[in-house]
């Protein structure tokens, strides 16, 4: 199923992905929006969704409260900086609602994140992107459609933007990949590389704020 599929709950609907994922139900005044139902966060597998309803925020939190406590290990709902935060520990997933409340109802962003043991980790690890050295990764997101594996990941660097992007360019020419576009201006701080291999690729871009470049890198993998 794809991402960013709008869907209208004329019941209420249980979203089941496996007996392995826990279902969740949404009210059935609710309009849902799948955002990603295979996504990968840090390496942690999630799905997520945007609910909006024209009900209270009171009345939507007690919604998923009824919902969740019962089943948690560990159980956590309050307010945080405007919004009603509700946590549900169910091992091996943690279940989150977000809900906001706003002029003509509210919106709830509904997240289940699957904790990983050690030889699953290890399996994430490997497959890490590449990074120069001293990079730190800031965001690494993955999701899966039928066709294709997307993957955006954000790091920053203390090393020049011209180290930065030598590197990559480097490190995918060695692996066989056609450079397609390269562009590098010290002088604007700001370079972009888009490279491919078959029906693969790759675009990274690099901007320099604060003596750090910030590398974006968006990489599609066919089939």
């Amino acid at each position: 199923m794809k991402s960013s599929l709008f869907v209208v709950l004329t019941l209420v609907s249980v979203f089941a992905y496996g007996k392995d994922w826990p279902n969740v139900e949404f009210p059935d005044t609710s309009e849902v929006e799948i955002v990603a139902d295979e996504m990968q966060y840090n390496g942690y597998p999630m799905k997520t969704w945007v609910v909006k309803d024209k009900r209270s925020l009171m009345v939507m939190a007690d919604f998923f409260k009824k919902q969740w406590q019962a089943d948690s290990e560990r159980f956590d709902a309050r307010m945080f900086n405007g919004d009603y935060v509700i946590n549900s520990l169910q091992p091996p997933y943690l279940l989150t609602a977000r809900i906001n409340q706003q002029y003509q109802g509210v919106v709830a962003y509904v997240g289940i994140t699957k904790n990983m043991d050690n030889t699953q980790l290890a399996k994430v690890n490997r497959d890490k992107f590449p990074k120069p050295s001293g990079a730190a990764v800031l965001s690494d997101i993955q999701s899966q459609d039928l066709y294709k594996l997307g993957r955006t990941v954000i790091l920053s660097s203390t090393q020049s933007l011209s180290s930065n992007y030598h590197y990559y360019r480097r490190h995918f020419q060695q692996k066989g990949w056609i450079e397609n576009s390269a562009i590098l201006d010290t002088k604007a701080g700001k370079a972009a590389l888009q490279m491919s291999q078959g029906t693969d690729s790759v675009d990274i871009s690099f901007d320099t704020k604060n003596s750090q470049v910030y590398i974006v890198a968006n990489q599609v993998t066919q089939g």
